[in-house]
């Protein structure tokens, strides 16, 4: 079997309940394939077997389930020899007895307090705010594919989502922002044919055209880059007076929000260099630099979890080894609510993650399920004692 700790690690994800819809689908449709059946069986048995035991389970619920799985015959399985056949859909069977077990063990211990709210919250969208030149703003959220506006002979293009610039004018070079709201993200890809992708409550502001000797935007926010080589023509990304990423051409992301303490830059594919003050750290892919923006002082990760980094990219709210402040700051943005402490927040670390495109109450009842304390009145989280 190819790749073999790479599907153990999906399969653990599944049983803790961590997997995200893509990762389910990649792997039953591994499990679909009907080959390496004993690998497959092994790897589920151990994890099987190793699962702490519950008394409120009953394999039993589950016998119905996997008979029908092992009587089933399509097309496709039939072309292979029976016992393979049988096989795999064992191995799928046990992976669905092992699914009820776990999901059982969840089920048997979420509280049966409900979440006081009002109203659920839907969760945010593509949507951002374009503003010109001129000062004027164009509200992209509600807009159909085509031309957006033309400034200096440079038009401005929506397609799917993605906003983009024809670099084929030759007028006067503008100055633009683009804007996501809380609650909004959304692509833009620049001049050069850098693409971008904003995370919520985040600006950026760029040329309509890169002329010169450097590519120069500047970000607040969070954002991914993913930039086009030029070498002659290097792309910096300023975040305030005393800070900037300098690239060629890489794949990076930065978290550096205003009302925040810290920011990062974690570096996925190529090189960065970043300046903070009068230090320069080159960042090599998997390494991520924070920066404390009152001291200056840096501290380099050289085994970041890119994944977890870019997860709100994949629309992926996750949660994994953060504290609880910095996890009520990403539902706070993606959802457009206010937060309020009513006492010091606790000190609780979190695991897991959760599609950012459920709403707000099933967020909550992850909160809920990790310990926290809160009520939802509005638009207000009230996190209590």
């Amino acid at each position: 079997m190819e790749a073999k700790e790479y599907y153990r690690f999906l399969l653990e994800r599944y049983y803790n309940g961590s997997a995200t819809a893509a990762e389910e689908e990649e792997l039953f449709a591994a499990l679909r394939t009907g080959t390496d059946e004993e690998e497959w069986t092994v790897m589920i048995s151990e994890l099987h077997a190793a699962a702490p035991a519950d008394p409120a389970y009953n394999p039993v619920l589950y016998e119905q389930q996997v008979n029908s799985i092992l009587q089933q015959d399509s097309p496709v399985r039939s072309r292979r020899p029976v016992i393979m056949r049988y096989a795999a859909a064992a191995a799928v069977a046990l992976l669905v007895v092992a699914a009820g077990y776990f999901t059982w063990q969840r089920t048997s211990r979420k509280s049966t307090v409900p979440i006081v709210a009002t109203a659920d919250v839907k969760p945010g969208k593509n949507g951002a705010v374009l503003t010109l030149a001129d000062g004027s703003e164009v509200v992209l959220d509600s807009l159909g594919n085509g031309t957006v506006t033309t400034q200096q002979g440079t038009r401005v293009i929506l397609s799917n989502g993605q906003l983009s610039y024809d670099a084929a004018g030759t007028g006067e070079v503008s100055q633009n922002t683009m804007t996501t709201p809380r609650g909004r993200k959304f692509r833009l890809r620049l001049p050069d044919g850098t693409n971008v992708w904003l995370n919520a409550a985040s600006a950026i502001s760029y040329p309509t055209a890169f002329t010169g000797n450097t590519r120069s935007v500047t970000l607040t926010g969070e954002a991914y880059f993913e930039v086009t080589a030029n070498k002659d023509q290097p792309f910096i990304v300023q975040l305030n007076n005393e800070t900037s990423v300098r690239v060629l051409g890489t794949h990076f992301n930065i978290h550096a929000y205003p009302d925040e303490n810290n920011i990062s830059t974690t570096l996925l594919e190529g090189a960065v260099r970043v300046h903070v003050q009068q230090q320069t750290s080159l960042l090599k892919p998997g390494q991520q630099l924070e920066i404390n923006k009152k001291s200056g002082a840096t501290a380099l990760n050289n085994q970041a979890d890119t994944l977890a980094i870019i997860a709100w990219k994949n629309d992926i709210l996750n949660f994994q080894d953060k504290k609880l402040t910095t996890v009520i700051s990403m539902i706070a943005r993606w959802y457009d609510i206010e937060v309020v402490y009513e006492t010091t927040p606790p000190d609780i670390t979190f695991v897991g993650e959760i599609g950012s495109d459920v709403n707000l109450s099933s967020v909550l009842n992850f909160l809920k399920e990790s310990g926290v304390h809160f009520r939802l009145e509005n638009r207000t989280l009230i996190i209590g004692k």
